[in-house]
């Protein structure tokens, strides 16, 4: 549910009729890594190599420039144009659905391949419509090719390993804590942390990073919230902006900002940035979980201890298509206890902020208190 003041309501189906384009590279950041799509054929589970595993065989090969192996039966190949929206934003390259349907995707994926015969690596391929998917392309990629945008390339591109890096399968296991924290995560948490351990280049860096990720640093014992129980408790968020940017940000126009109501998904409908105000409901349920709250809900982002709710600014660049470049995370986990206690007894949770940042541009990155007013009504 949305409800605004001061104009006049664009859903978003006017946006995605126009296609949006893939995000920069600050939207990207944005995310945090956790925010998008499972990966349908993550598998943690096939035997390990007990010298190397695939998947480290892959990012090796990868990044000593050799061209990496993809199944015939799997790969695709196909002439690609060099796209580019804004210099400051990421190149990409598009792919036809038809051309990976036989991948039966469902969200984002991790691919390897080549442009060119330049490697790409291990590399991301997301959703850009029901009808494209795109692979952003590294500043190196582009001075390898010796190509800029609009520039034409052959592609060649296959479903990426999903075995675990060796260092991060010993953990999972070999420790009953490491493995039940790993399987606390979902299916596009996992990939993103494989990802995150697979991009060190020595065994060392991996260990570390996958023991970091497994055995993090303990944080300070979070206020009791009265009122928690094992049962979850369903709350109603309404979530409040005012003082919106305008329509004209930097380099971008029509901007719109809307709360996506399914993780992964954009909004369905965006409020205009030139509203006087805007306002969002969504649905979220509260739990006891090891003596902190755990929040759950078909918009609720982010791992088991750093949940959020995403406000998805759209806009334009140029004559290009309307997509979203920014994003900022309402975090969840701030809410202070005696919040978070009331609401779980009105079954209402609050929240008031103002959506332009100090910079004039829209809002962005983790929101806490005090840039947002918790209450329960």
């Amino acid at each position: 549910m949305r409800r605004h003041a001061g104009s006049g309501t664009l859903p978003l189906g006017a946006v995605r009729k126009t296609v949006p384009s893939p995000p920069g590279p600050r939207a990207r950041a944005a995310r945090g890594g956790l925010a998008c799509g499972d990966d349908p054929r993550g598998s943690w589970g096939r035997p390990v190599s007990a010298k190397k595993t695939a998947a480290n065989a892959s990012s090796a090969r990868a990044r000593k420039g050799a061209e990496p192996r993809v199944a015939p039966e799997s790969a695709v190949r196909l002439m690609v144009s060099i796209e580019q929206h804004h210099p400051d934003m990421a190149a990409f390259v598009v792919v036809p659905a038809a051309k990976v349907a036989r991948w039966k995707l469902a969200a984002t994926t991790t691919v390897e391949g080549t442009i060119d015969r330049v490697p790409l690596g291990r590399r991301s391929l997301h959703r850009l419509d029901d009808e494209r998917w795109f692979v952003e392309l590294r500043r190196e990629h582009l001075a390898k090719l010796g190509k800029a945008a609009g520039d034409r390339a052959m592609l060649s591109l296959g479903v990426a390993s999903a075995e675990l890096p060796e260092e991060l399968k010993r953990l999972v296991d070999g420790n009953a804590a490491a493995r039940a924290r790993w399987e606390a995560h979902t299916d596009a948490q996992k990939r993103m942390l494989r990802e995150h351990v697979l991009q060190a280049r020595t065994a060392a860096a991996r260990e570390r990073r996958a023991r970091r990720a497994l055995f993090p640093v303990a944080k300070p014992a979070p206020p009791q919230v009265e009122g928690l129980a094992a049962a979850p408790r369903d709350v109603l968020v309404r979530i409040i902006g005012r003082k919106l940017p305008g329509l004209s940000c930097g380099p971008y126009t029509d901007v719109g900002v809307g709360l996506p109501q399914k993780v992964g998904c954009d909004p369905e409908e965006v409020v205009p940035a030139d509203a006087r105000g805007a306002t969002w409901e969504t649905r979220i349920q509260v739990r006891d979980k090891d003596g902190v709250p755990a929040f759950r809900g078909p918009a609720v982002n982010g791992p088991p201890d750093e949940r959020f709710l995403y406000l998805t600014w759209i806009g334009r660049l140029g004559r290009g298509r309307a997509a979203m470049f920014r994003r900022a995370k309402l975090r969840l986990d701030a809410v202070p206890a005696d919040v978070l206690a009331e609401s779980l007894r009105t079954g209402v949770l609050v929240g008031r902020l103002e959506l332009t940042a100090r910079d004039g541009m829209p809002l962005c990155a983790s929101v806490r208190p005090p840039a947002i007013a918790w209450s329960s009504g």
